[in-house]
């Protein structure tokens, strides 16, 4: 029921937010590439699975009656291309050279791009209203001044939120999505003012003699609180903090050298800011106002204009990979904080934000060369077999089994039977699934982005059947046990000859006749072996 439930709602949810008025293009998932083969793309979940052939191809649904993952069996034809779809924020920016700047937005991986505007004026600064119906940005036409303009997320509707003779620029929406903060010198300085999303109510909130530029607002609620830079302590731009009513100003970075542009996590508490270092602008990252900053991209380059992803997995900025036109590059927030380059076009890509999400490829897992994020390429070009892992949030895990060629058609994945009524059910105790073949060569677990495989090496063993035991919170493997020949009578070949079970609180005790024990990380922790007990996180031979 997982299964049909994720892919119920992300439909739904797809359906919702093309009716945004979202470009067309925008909202599709790409569909994988072709192959040569003759089978159509399947969806499984989250997942778009597409066969070498579509004869003998079977997707098994592995019962698990406990635990959050729903795991799936793919087998009997190879897999040629596997990607994870998700429902991931859109990338509105400018792009342009001169003074002829337009918005545009693009999918989170680079592609899909689509001009919404395209006129002859300088239009910068987007920004994504909370629920990505509408933009926001700055605009300059020759011979007059700046000023902030709103529209449909699909560039309809245009209309001025201020005119005057006076520079507004950089907006940034309240979390309700009411309010719009901006940076003016409407007072002879540059401030920090708020207005209402229709024009009104325009007041300053910083309120001194200083430059106060580069707002940003956090996305809580409950606690609304808007970050900015000001150059009021020696003429050294620093952050700082403020409410919404512009009292009790902090500061919170102490820098020679300037620190702006703020721009926050919508998932936590993070910031992250424009920090001069060794001659180049480079993006820091802070996990909270008192927290010592870590320097993201740490690029040779000069990079700005950072914005977060909804889930804060991801910051956006502009940079210059190739030393010369403007990029948007795209980096992991945490380890193995990869980067992808998403636009290389001869002309300037800038001031990103991200929002308005819809349902894009998050990751190819299995596919051609170059066909994942940034041309890089996939884990793997294909797969015998493999057994996938996702829950309500989306992808989790993918387990490839390698057999050769002629194996194929003798492979069988079956999940290993559970007493309904043993007490164990509800307490986390992993899930065994038995793979059979003639020989099974090897089981190679995806890492994650970024990260190699994990390998466990069966061929030296030769392997006709094994034991794998997932752990149902996360969808990763746990512990692997091949089984002895010798344990299959004649005739039989099956589960019940070879393997029993017995359940404990949060464990599974596996009995049966095992040549070899392996734990999560694919190293051999024993050989022959008749007990075996399996928790969510550990292996341990019993004897």
């Amino acid at each position: 029921m997982a299964r049909l439930s994720l892919l119920a709602i992300a439909c739904a949810l797809a359906a919702v937010l093309a009716g945004c008025g979202g470009p067309e293009d925008a909202v599709a998932p790409p569909t994988p590439p072709p192959d040569g083969g003759d089978a159509a793309p399947v969806q499984v979940g989250p997942l778009l699975v597409r066969p070498a052939s579509a004869a003998g191809f079977v997707v098994e649904p592995i019962a698990t009656e406990y635990g959050p993952v729903s795991l799936v069996a793919l087998h009997g034809s190879r897999i040629s291309y596997l990607a994870s779809q998700a429902l991931l924020d859109r990338i509105v920016f400018s792009r342009g050279s001169g003074l002829d700047f337009d918005i545009c937005v693009c999918n989170l991986d680079g592609s899909g791009t689509v001009k919404l505007v395209n006129s002859t004026a300088l239009d910068e600064f987007p920004a994504w209203s909370p629920d990505g119906a509408r933009i926001a940005f700055q605009r300059y036409r020759l011979g007059q001044d700046n000023e902030i303009v709103a529209m449909g997320a699909d560039g309809s509707s245009p209309y001025a939120l201020t005119s005057n003779t006076d520079d507004d620029k950089h907006p940034t929406w309240s979390p309700e999505g009411r309010r719009i903060a901006f940076e003016t010198d409407r007072d002879g300085n540059d401030e920090v003012y708020l207005m209402y999303d229709d024009g009104s109510g325009a007041t300053n909130l910083t309120g001194n003699g200083a430059a106060d530029r580069g707002p940003d607002w956090s996305s809580s609620q409950s606690n609304p609180t808007i970050y900015f830079a000001s150059d009021r302590d020696a003429g050294d731009y620093e952050i700082y903090r403020m409410p919404e009513d512009g009292s009790v100003q902090t500061r919170i970075t102490y820098h020679v050298g300037y620190d702006v542009l703020p721009a926050c996590d919508p998932s936590s508490s993070r910031i992250a800011w424009a920090s001069w270092v060794q001659g180049t602008f480079d993006i820091m990252v802070s996990s909270g106002p008192s927290s010592a900053p870590h320097n993201l991209s740490a690029t040779p380059d000069s990079d700005a204009f950072a914005a977060w992803s909804s889930d804060g997995r991801f910051i956006c900025f502009r940079s210059y990979p190739d030393g010369t036109d403007a990029e948007l590059v795209l980096q992991q927030t945490d380890p193995p904080y990869d980067q992808f380059v998403l636009t290389d076009n001869g002309v300037d890509d800038t001031y990103p934000d991200l929002g308005s999400p819809t349902m894009q490829t998050d990751r190819v897992i299995i596919g051609p060369a170059g066909s994942d994020w940034g041309g890089r390429n996939p884990i793997w070009t294909y797969s015998d077999a493999g057994i996938a892992a996702y829950d309500e949030s989306g992808y989790r895990n993918f387990v490839r089994i390698a057999v050769r060629p002629e194996d194929l058609s003798s492979l069988d994945i079956s999940p290993l039977s559970a007493p309904a009524a043993n007490g164990f059910l509800g307490d986390g105790a992993p899930l065994g699934v038995l793979v059979e073949a003639a020989e099974i060569v090897s089981l190679r677990e995806d890492a994650g982005r970024g990260r190699q495989s994990v390998l466990w090496q069966l061929d030296p063993l030769d392997a006709t059947a094994a034991v794998l035991y997932f752990n149902t919170w996360t969808g990763k493997l746990v512990a692997v046990m091949t089984i002895a020949d010798q344990s299959y009578p004649a005739g039989a070949g099956h589960r019940a000859a070879a393997v029993g079970q017995r359940f404990e609180a949060g464990a599974t005790v596996t009995e049966g006749d095992f040549s070899a024990v392996f734990d999560a990380t694919g190293a051999r922790i024993g050989g022959a072996a008749v007990a075996v007990r399996i928790t969510d996180d550990a292996v341990t031979v019993v004897r």
